[in-house]
């Protein structure tokens, strides 16, 4: 299509193929297959959850799964294996961490793909370091004007050792929400407060006897702006797009 008329872009647009639009609205329902291996090859489309006489029998000690570290990075990995992701904000060495965005889980007896997640499954770690990657070298030279320019630059990463695999179909898939008024002043300090800092906050008895921090009487803590409890590890679970339940900003 191309060569089929002159070179004038008014005139190219009329040329091209016209492609059909993705199925955006309504969005289709977020869902998984479970398939036995037992039961292939099959040709229907197979359930969400397998039967329940059945759910015993899934043992995810050496299954392997797929999970989103971030809104571009993927994993495939098993129990024990060690990860390199981006930098998790506001955690050390030694905390656990949960990622929710798992995309497939795999064993020698079954397999559940992701439709485009496995909502009932999730990838338990705990972090063994925040460090730095080795450094990256970047030269640009110019012969004609003399110019030279050498950079060295390392990227933040987070290690992660891979604990378990969870696949429960039983559980609740949906993530209670953050607690909000006792990270008030951690969310507005950008950092984590010191014990001497934590123990001057000014506390006082709730509207349900509950004692609170005095400032959520002003501020009751919620979102400011989408995400910023998930990039600041506030949330049960990391979850990135496509999950249905990802609170960060698309792309």
């Amino acid at each position: 299509w191309k060569w089929t008329t002159k070179f004038n872009s008014n005139k190219m647009t009329i040329a091209r193929h016209w492609k059909p639009l993705p199925n955006l609205c309504p969005t289709p329902k977020p869902t998984c297959s479970f398939v036995w291996h037992w039961a292939m090859p099959h040709r229907k489309p197979m359930p969400e959850l397998p039967e329940a006489s059945t759910i015993p029998k899934i043992d995810t000690s050496e299954a392997f799964a797929v999970f989103k570290s971030s809104v571009m990075h993927q994993h495939k990995v098993t129990v024990g294996d060690l990860v390199m992701c981006e930098k998790l904000h506001r955690r050390e060495a030694g905390e656990k961490v949960v990622f929710g965005t798992v995309l497939l889980v795999g064993s020698r007896k079954f397999t559940i793909i992701g439709k485009p997640t496995v909502p009932y499954a999730k990838v338990k770690a705990t972090i063994e370091q925040q460090t730095l990657t080795r450094e990256m070298l970047t030269f640009k030279y110019r012969s004609k004007g003399r110019q030279s320019r050498f950079l060295r630059r390392r990227q933040y990463v987070t290690l992660l050792r891979i604990d378990e695999i969870v696949v429960e179909p039983a559980s609740d898939i949906v993530d209670p929400p953050p607690p909000k008024p006792l990270r008030l002043l951690d969310l507005w300090a950008n950092r984590w407060l010191d014990p001497a800092e934590t123990a001057g906050i000014e506390m006082v008895e709730g509207p349900s006897g509950e004692v609170i921090p005095k400032a959520a009487q002003l501020y009751d803590g919620t979102e400011h702006q989408p995400g910023s409890f998930h990039r600041r590890g506030l949330t049960s679970s990391y979850r990135f797009w496509p999950d249905p339940q990802h609170t960060h900003w698309r792309w």
